[in-house]
């Protein structure tokens, strides 16, 4: 599902002049993306977190809302700030925070080692070409491995990226 994600914004990344505008498009993909929530990672995502956390949501929000109607609480910032506050710091959510964490090591550590896998294919195939092209049985100019590999190169970075930021997640 991750794959997917990426290769429908594969565009937009590899077109990024850094990892660091890489990572903004990223950031800002739901504002940006007509499709976002049409991706099966980001549907999987958003029912694995009403499946984990929406009772605490619910049971947060009514909480808060009979607290507006009784003139306790008021303004929908101020519930949209409890409700928040009080869902990260819920047990579900730490429970699902360490488990999402879990899992997209190895996913984005899936991803990593079909990368380099891809890389190192890449690298005989050149090795490969560059023989033929210098004993003369190739004479086609057309390939040009290094933007496709720099494209690849510049989602990796991202993925190694996402894959060091999980491992300093304090959950």
């Amino acid at each position: 599902m991750l794959r997917q994600l990426l290769q429908s914004v594969k565009e937009k990344i590899t077109g990024a002049p850094s990892v660091e505008c890489a990572e903004e498009i990223l950031l800002h993909l739901e504002e940006t993306d007509e499709n976002f929530h049409n991706y099966e990672f980001v549907k999987y995502l958003r029912q694995y977190i009403n499946n984990t956390v929406g009772s605490v949501i619910e049971e947060e929000t009514e909480k808060c809302t009979s607290a507006q109607n009784q003139g306790e609480v008021s303004g929908y910032d101020t519930l949209v700030q409890h409700v928040t506050k009080k869902t990260r710091e819920s047990k579900e959510y730490r429970e699902m925070m360490h488990a999402l964490k879990n899992v997209m090591m190895v996913v984005v550590e899936s991803l990593i080692n079909k990368f380099e896998e891809d890389r190192m294919r890449n690298k005989e195939l050149d090795g490969k070409t560059k023989n033929e092209r210098q004993s003369g049985y190739y004479t086609d100019n057309c390939s040009d491995s290094d933007s496709s590999f720099n494209q690849v190169q510049c989602v990796f970075s991202l993925c190694y990226e996402i894959s060091m930021a999980l491992q300093n997640c304090d959950v």
